[in-house]
């Protein structure tokens, strides 16, 4: 599954340098509703509502990824006004998880009454895995993964770029001051074919397409050609 990452620049060249994504906690997310879908107006719901809030927050990241990177306003939003750059990621299907998005918070009985306290294992996937429809313009996928090491000079908690997370396009924003050789330069050397190529806003529809003005460039196209021969056999 081909999934986009928007970010500033400076945060994609330290990104495409060190070849690793930040795992995001839930309380740095920008939606202060992270985990909290619950209708917790009740004192005792609220006590199981945040200690659902708090095990999360201690032992789950995530990398937060678009479905396509042609949305004007998730290149506002989270590519710093088109300054920025999407990059593209071949995710196995079975790691990526589609956001649900809801008009209403949900209504769940706790107590010792029930069994584990009413907290089952659909009610946590569901708490983690939804948003408000306001959200839904996003068309989030997320890809979680355990806090378990975490990076001694940061603090922080990343991925590093391989089979699960591997970069395949980079999208150079539409004010982004970069060029196609410091793209190139950046990318460096890959083990998969990388696709470089610049935005625009279309001519036609409210929609953000490639600038086919600036030449696109394929880094690693050999190694493509060299993946089929080796497929194929020898020619």
């Amino acid at each position: 599954m081909r999934l986009y990452y928007m970010t500033a620049a400076k945060w994609a060249e330290v990104i495409l340098k060190e070849r690793r994504l930040k795992l995001s906690r839930f309380s740095e997310a920008n939606d202060p509703f992270e985990l909290r879908i619950i209708d917790s107006r009740d004192r005792a719901v609220r006590k199981y509502a945040e200690l659902i809030c708090e095990y999360f927050e201690k032992n789950v990241g995530f990398i937060c990824f678009g479905a396509s990177w042609r949305s004007p306003v998730m290149w506002a939003h989270y590519a710093e006004k088109h300054s920025g750059v999407a990059l593209g990621f071949e995710v196995p299907d079975e790691l990526a998880t589609k956001v649900e998005y809801t008009n209403d918070k949900i209504q769940i009985p706790f107590g010792p009454h029930l069994p584990k306290h009413g907290l089952s294992a659909d009610l946590l996937t569901k708490v983690r895995r939804t948003k408000a429809s306001d959200w839904a313009y996003e068309r989030e996928y997320r890809v979680e993964a355990e806090l378990t090491i975490q990076d001694r000079t940061t603090g922080l908690y990343y991925t590093e770029f391989g089979a699960k997370v591997d970069l395949r396009e980079v999208i150079i924003g539409h004010r982004c001051s970069w060029s196609m050789a410091k793209t190139r330069e950046l990318v460096g050397k890959v083990d998969r074919p990388v696709r470089i190529c610049r935005a625009r806003p279309a001519f036609g529809r409210f929609e953000m397409v490639e600038q086919r003005l600036v030449r696109s460039a394929v880094i690693g196209a050999d190694l493509k050609s060299s993946a089929r021969r080796t497929r194929q056999g020898p020619l």
